[in-house]
């Protein structure tokens, strides 16, 4: 039965720390880290990004701090989960989006997707994929995040989660052939997260060994060049 994010909007933030509390204290730490990749990737400042499945804005404060230039909009197929983010989030333009269906008609130079393709239904995900891109640029950059199926600890958060009751993960391997079946160019991909957040020191190591599929997530960096 697919989960109604709705009804997690006023609870979403203390489910999370309980299920993060063994690897921080701070759960804001896994969205800047996110982000800081996303700062690090890229040479040039995107003048409108989108985070797509916003949730009630945990990321949004920190593409903020990172893009603070940047035309920021925000959106999720949860109305409730959206007034939070807006309460919090008052500079972001939000609008409203179902699985596979697309609302709006601008484009962004860059979108941001954090851990939302586990909840799309698999038989979902091609529409949805397509619809995205439709919202990117020409030479635009997507940046997607997701947990890494063959890690154990992820595994079992992911079946112990309240709001993942309905999560069917996807391998990179699945993530890359999605979006090369859109002609998305593949830009960079990465296991991340290897070290919870009291061994923050070692994250330098995720250069190097970004490649092993132990990683906790992955990231995928793709390029909507739509005159290659």
């Amino acid at each position: 039965m697919k989960n109604s994010f709705d009804d997690y909007a006023g609870s979403y933030e203390d489910i999370l720390k309980k299920q993060l509390s063994f690897f921080c204290n701070d759960v804001n730490y896994f969205a800047k880290y996110k982000v800081n990749i996303v700062k690090s990737s890229i040479s040039s400042c995107p003048k409108k990004i989108l985070e797509y499945g916003c949730g009630i804005g945990r990321n949004l404060p920190f593409l903020r701090d990172a893009f603070p230039s940047a035309e920021l909009y925000a959106c999720d197929i949860s109305k409730e989960s959206l007034v939070v983010a807006a309460e919090n989030n008052k500079s972001v333009k939000y609008f409203h989006c179902k699985t596979g269906k697309s609302v709006y008609d601008h484009t962004f130079d860059l979108v941001f997707i954090a851990n939302v393709f586990h909840h799309i239904p698999p038989g979902s995900r091609k529409e949805t994929t397509r619809e995205i891109k439709k919202m990117i640029a020409d030479n635009g950059m997507l940046f997607i995040f997701e947990q890494n199926p063959f890690n154990p600890v992820t595994r079992y958060m992911v079946k112990t989660c309240p709001f993942d009751s309905d999560a069917e993960l996807i391998s990179l391997r699945k993530m890359k052939k999605l979006l090369l079946e859109e002609d998305f160019v593949i830009d960079m991909t990465r296991y991340t997260l290897f070290f919870p957040s009291f061994l923050k020191k070692l994250t330098f190591l995720e250069q190097k060994i970004g490649w092993l599929p132990f990683g906790g997530q992955y990231y995928v960096k793709a390029l909507n060049r739509l005159n290659c």
